[in-house]
């Protein structure tokens, strides 16, 4: 009975230690797990920024997000406490504004006390052929505390990966079901806009 139970421990201790070896290969046991994903969005970069910064607009679009609590402006420094819902859990994060360049880019660090994860948001803008198209790229590296969890991150990078493609997608439905709001053109002998605001149009 002893001899049977040494064998199965050493079959045990023989597959974890193939386990953990595999995991090293496809990359786990790294400091650092990055993870990227990308869309088009038929909309000017001034349009998209504003959903990627302001906590009632990110609610709308990122999977999870439940709450969105910060009492500063936007800025570098600026710290908000979200509440995120995940796998049916419920995490308390903090977010805090690393960078920021309207609207080309914006940095975001999100801390829990299991993993450190910084965001970075990069907006390229091109003329399509029915307008401005943005491109918006997000960019994610996260390092987790847990010695376990980072053996295990190949397992759960790919669903990391696609939820952001799926929150990008929610985001490109949300942006452009709106109308893009853009700037009148002015009329014929008019220098300025033309509105409730405009120079009055030369007399003839």
């Amino acid at each position: 009975m002893i001899k049977w139970l040494v064998r199965i421990g050493s079959v045990v201790g023989l597959l974890l230690i193939a386990f953990v070896g595999v995991m090293v290969l496809l990359g786990g046991g790294r400091k650092l797990v990055y993870t990227q994903a990308s869309i088009e969005l038929e909309r000017s970069a001034g349009v998209v920024y504003p959903y990627l910064t302001t906590g009632s607009l990110l609610m709308k679009w990122v999977s999870g997000m439940e709450s969105f609590q910060s009492s500063d402006e936007l800025r570098v420094g600026q710290r908000a406490q979200v509440v995120m819902s995940i796998g049916g859990h419920r995490h308390e994060v903090t977010s805090e504004v690393l960078a920021m360049d309207p609207p080309k880019s914006f940095q975001v660090r999100i801390e829990h006390a299991e993993f450190v994860d910084t965001i970075d948001y990069l907006l390229t803008e091109q003329k399509g052929s029915h307008g401005t198209i943005t491109t918006l790229t997000q960019r994610s590296s996260s390092q987790y505390k847990d010695l376990t969890i980072r053996l295990l991150t190949p397992l759960f990078q790919r669903d990391v990966e696609r939820a952001m493609n799926e929150n990008l997608a929610t985001l490109k439905g949300l942006l452009e079901r709106e109308p893009e709001v853009r700037a009148p053109h002015p009329m014929p002998g008019q220098t300025g806009f033309h509105g409730c605001c405009a120079p009055a149009l030369p007399s003839q």
